[in-house]
């Protein structure tokens, strides 16, 4: 897989077929038995010196929230990864207040995060990650369990940001209208292995990409088949 700067890449597949373990490949977090992993243009390896090196550019956002936050306040969350950087102390306050900006919530920078609904907690973890100006953003199932609202603004955010701080977008996703919509490139995965990369639209109209992973058509027959079936009062 290649992924060009400042893009919008998605990975899909099926529950099982490797998503989460490649991007835990990515950040280092697992070992690779073979195959070599360049991120920036350098080699990723066990050595401590050259993980910190490339993690300080990688915001790794998880799919739940609460394998994330760990502080008794949003602010003292948020401002970890940034103290981490030894940045001075008024350039970490400066990073704080903008992220919390950036993700509307200045006014619960006191709130315990393991209060908050589930959509504030995905935005408490992404501004944990801003803070730390990455250049590639890598989201794990960034829209999972939000309700629409919650949805349209992560999608404000996210594209506001990456078009401001020149990010790279990647992200896993079931939701293939997410994929088609929103994704430059994708790559698809089945059982450990890469089956298609390319553009989107191309990708799911393959028939052996519908196979695996369904389609549209699919749902609207289902749902037209059920709707055409005579009802019955019963209230």
């Amino acid at each position: 897989m290649r992924i060009e700067e400042n893009s919008k890449y998605a990975l899909t597949g099926n529950n099982g077929a490797g998503k989460t373990t490649l991007l835990r490949l990515l950040v280092g977090l697992l070992r690779p038995k073979s195959g070599t992993i360049k991120i920036f243009d350098k080699a990723l390896t066990r050595k401590k010196k050259d993980l910190w090196q490339i993690r300080q550019n990688i915001g790794f956002l998880f799919q739940n929230p609460d394998d994330q936050l760990f502080a008794p306040t949003i602010e003292e969350d948020v401002s970890f990864g940034a103290r981490n950087l030894k940045l001075e102390p008024e350039e970490v306050k400066r990073r704080v207040k903008w992220a919390l900006e950036a993700v509307d919530l200045v006014d619960f920078k006191d709130f315990s995060p393991f209060n908050l609904s589930w959509g504030q907690k995905k935005r408490a973890c992404l501004a944990g990650l801003l803070v730390m100006k990455p250049k590639l953003l890598i989201l794990d199932e960034p829209f999972a369990n939000l309700d629409f609202k919650s949805i349209i603004n992560h999608l404000a955010i996210i594209e506001r940001l990456r078009k401001e701080e020149n990010m790279t977008i990647l992200f896993t996703s079931h939701n293939l209208f997410f994929v088609e919509h929103w994704a430059d490139e994708m790559l698809v995965l089945n059982e450990g292995r890469g089956i298609f990369e390319g553009h989107p639209r191309e990708g799911l109209n393959l028939p052996n990409i519908r196979e695996i992973m369904g389609s549209y058509d699919e749902i609207r027959d289902l749902i037209q088949n059920h709707n055409s079936n005579q009802k019955q009062l019963i209230f």
